[in-house]
């Protein structure tokens, strides 16, 4: 870009966080209606929604974080958004990585939850246009979330020339060095990290962990296993979980059947934990249904691994995030999976505010 284009891009994302801002600052009417919202949309508690408001909505990014936001977006003359449906936050961030890279902006909200995108528009004139339908251009910017067969039907449905940025299912894990060496009340510490991690969105959102990868010190599982039972048992009385469809709860249901064959489950009555052995190494040439992979609620595996690299090979189409127990560990995950967000445990769903959280595409996009 530009100097020129990359100050009207920063204009542009600068006034999205001014209006996010007076949305939802304490006090704000605004602010109590929208909750209300959202608890009735989402089916999170209003315990749940307040934390996703205070924790995980990025209001006050720093300038350098702004800075790479803005010089990781491709420069388009228009772009359109489709809007992931399960994070109700998320609005914000997929519109300001649109408003990074193109002066018009069209977006299609998610039916679920419209509510943060009605909101803004409510108050940004100019700023991006809402639609029904795209009407996508060849040489126009696309970036769309959802799952996987979505996306492979908007390819289809897209002109030639247009540019695709695809942002579709995936998963994130925490990762504990069970063989580092931990003061008193470390392992404690750690579990309760990861369940904080887990409770933001009922874990339905895409760096939402799934996995615990331990690794080594096998001796030590049981007690990582009991550890994180006693956190999610205590972050559900503090943000206890919303309401599931029905289709959730077959999902656990079908889930808990399966996993009884491999594994003992322990209910905490805020979500489960199991431990599970599991060679992860051929899991991308076997595909991801031979995980089991737990689904949202709340609900955590223990894979217990000798070796960090070839796990994380096995998993990498998929992960989106990792949490990390030591900043070592952090350091060799970033060396194997340099499009993956990696953070210490406890900050997975409060990711740098630098460009799109799901880096696994192709910054310069796909095109059509």
């Amino acid at each position: 870009m530009s100097r020129e284009q990359t100050a009207a891009a920063s204009a542009r994302v600068e006034r999205l966080l001014a209006l996010t801002r007076a949305l939802v600052a304490p006090g704000a009417p605004e602010r109590a209606r929208l909750h209300a919202r959202w608890v009735a949309s989402t089916g999170l508690s209003a315990e749940g929604v307040e934390w996703a408001i205070e924790h995980c909505l990025e209001l006050a990014p720093s300038a350098r974080e702004l800075e790479s936001l803005i010089a990781s977006a491709p420069r388009a003359e228009r772009a359109h958004v489709i809007l992931p449906a399960h994070v109700f936050v998320a609005a914000q961030r997929a519109l300001a990585v649109a408003l990074a890279a193109a002066p018009r902006v069209f977006v299609r909200a998610s039916r679920r939850d419209p509510t943060l995108l009605a909101a803004l528009a409510e108050r940004a004139e100019g700023l991006f246009e809402c639609v029904e339908q795209l009407s996508v251009q060849p040489g126009d910017h696309v970036w769309a979330y959802g799952a996987d067969l979505t996306l492979s039907a908007l390819r289809r449905a897209l002109p030639a020339g247009a540019v695709l940025h695809a942002h579709g299912s995936g998963f994130g894990v925490a990762s504990v060095d069970l063989s580092a060496p931990a003061t008193a009340g470390a392992l404690e510490a750690q579990a309760a990290a990861i369940a904080r991690d887990t409770l933001c969105f009922d874990q339905r959102g895409c760096l939402s962990p799934r996995l615990v990868l331990a690794l080594g010190a096998a001796e030590r599982v049981p007690a990582l296993e009991g550890a994180l039972a006693r956190a999610l048992a205590d972050a559900g009385k503090l943000v206890p979980r919303g309401a599931f469809s029905a289709d959730e709860r077959a999902e656990y249901s079908w889930y808990r059947q399966c996993l009884a064959c491999f594994a003992p489950i322990v209910d905490t009555g805020q979500g489960s934990v199991c431990v599970r052995r599991l060679d992860l190494a051929h899991v991308s040439a076997q595909g991801l249904a031979c995980l089991l992979l737990p689904p949202a609620g709340r609900h955590l595996q223990i894979l217990p691994i000798e070796r960090l690299e070839p796990a994380l090979a096995g998993l990498e189409p998929w992960l989106t995030s990792v949490g990390c127990s030591e900043p070592e560990l952090e350091r060799r995950v970033r060396a194997l999976l340099p499009r993956a967000r990696v953070s210490a445990l406890g900050s997975m769903q409060m990711p740098a505010f630098d460009g799109p959280v799901d880096r696994r595409s192709d910054p310069a996009g796909e095109l059509i």
